[in-house]
């Protein structure tokens, strides 16, 4: 195998795989090319896959009119997070302690290959021209305690990077180390990654070397609030302070940032949607001393508030040491309403996306951390007591539902054809059938 040589490059043999790649600092570029695995049935899935959810409204819906379908379980010994199916192969990261990425034949779950990396993978793997593009890092803080305002704020410890791998057998192609976690899943357009992150910054990196092509400092860190790239503008919300913000990725400058009011959380783990002259964001507030979940309607050009909607009161969900966690989830965008769920108060809502008037509410039973997608009238949904919901989109009817081991973890589930692929906490990954559901 020819080997590049570049200042900054590192030879590698990709027969050996990609143990040990922890100790390599900068961007490294080796030797691994990128191509597509051999499967059976490529038509499965997308072509390609830029985007998380793929794109602004949030649906991850391909080839619904094929008749594709498969049922079947996998137990993995950590949990996946948020699938992206690409020509008859399932792509996915796990956030187990010893993380990866997977390759999953699509139609049969079996393990194409896997590839170890540095830290958890939360993003979408994003996939094009033979190529995956995902980022690593996790939610701690390198000091004991959340930071202050005023003071600079770097998210994630241990290793963080962004990885491209090749589609074809998982190798490292280059990687990209930055300070803070990457959490949040890229946005791919022209040759250019763009992300956001806990480094308090943006970047954009040449999507064949990993190289910067430009970074702007920003105030806050992102947790998981992957950007959505709409004309020459990238949405995205962050922590620290808690606001929406619009980059221009032509001029390389903020076009605009909304500072939320007396914020609790949660704007920096949410994907905003995108639908006609609006960008809509969650974030948690403190309204009257009570966590209030906030939903907000913004100008895309201008980020003047068109509207908002208070979708009432709750426990805000705390993670394993007892802080915040997961208080937001990221809405859809379907037939002309935005879907989004509390998870402070486990309900389900439809709102009319020019005035934010409701349409219908939905008490779960289970909180929701996943989002929703939607096809043919009907939303589909895991919560976190492993019940996978089948919802009438214009009523909020509960008509099917399907039991799983363990609790589904913030993510966007992907359908295909009659068959919907998603993950639990507890390491089960899917594909359900739809009709298994009603």
């Amino acid at each position: 195998m020819r080997r590049q040589k570049t200042m900054k490059s590192f030879s590698f043999i990709a027969t050996v795989g990609i143990l040990g790649l922890g100790a390599l600092a900068g961007c490294g570029i080796f030797s691994a090319r990128p191509g597509w695995p051999n499967v059976t049935d490529t038509q499965i899935g997308a072509l390609n896959w830029t985007s998380y959810a793929l794109g602004g409204k949030h649906n991850s819906i391909v080839d619904s009119d094929s008749n594709f379908s498969a049922n079947w379980t996998r137990q993995f010994s950590q949990p996946l997070m948020q699938p992206a199916v690409v020509r008859g192969v399932v792509y996915v990261g796990g956030i187990g302690t010893n993380p990866a990425v997977y390759a999953l034949n699509a139609k049969t779950g079996a393990t194409l290959w896997k590839t170890p990396l540095n830290n958890q993978v939360m993003t979408t793997p994003v996939v094009i021209h033979g190529k995956i593009f995902v980022g690593t890092g996790n939610h701690n803080f390198p000091i004991s305690h959340v930071p202050q305002y005023g003071t600079d704020i770097i998210r994630g410890n241990g290793s963080n990077a962004i990885y491209a791998l090749s589609a074809k057998t998982g190798h490292v192609i280059w990687k990209h180390s930055t300070p803070g976690e990457n959490m949040p899943s890229l946005v791919y357009r022209n040759n250019t990654l763009y992300s956001a992150n806990g480094s308090d910054e943006v970047l954009a990196l040449n999507a064949t070397t990993g190289k910067t092509q430009w970074q702007l400092p920003i105030g806050s860190y992102v947790s998981m609030s992957s950007p959505e790239l709409a004309g020459n503008l990238l949405y995205f919300g962050g922590a620290h302070p808690y606001a929406m913000y619009a980059v221009n990725v032509a001029t390389h400058r903020i076009q605009w940032m909304h500072t939320f009011p007396h914020p609790l959380g949660g704007s920096d783990d949410v994907s905003p949607a995108i639908y006609d002259s609006n960008v809509y964001g969650d974030v948690v507030e403190n309204i009257h001393g009570q966590p209030h979940e906030m939903f907000y309607a913004f100008n895309r050009m201008s980020g003047h508030v068109q509207w908002s909607f208070d979708e009432g009161t709750g426990k805000i969900p705390q993670g394993p040491n007892g802080g915040p966690r997961d208080e937001t989830v990221a809405p859809l965008v379907y037939n002309h309403t935005i879907y989004v769920g509390s998870p402070l108060n486990n309900f389900l809502y439809a709102l009319n996306p020019q005035n934010g008037k409701l349409l219908w509410k939905q008490k779960l039973n289970g909180t929701l951390m996943q989002s929703p997608i939607a096809n043919n009238g009907i939303l589909y949904v895991g919560d976190t007591q492993g019940q996978f919901l089948a919802i009438q989109a214009s009523n909020g009817k509960i008509v099917g539902k399907r039991q799983f081991k363990g609790p589904f973890m913030p993510s966007s589930p992907v359908l295909v054809g009659h068959t919907i692929f998603s993950g639990t906490r507890l390491g089960e990954f899917m594909a359900i059938g739809l009709s298994t559901l009603h």
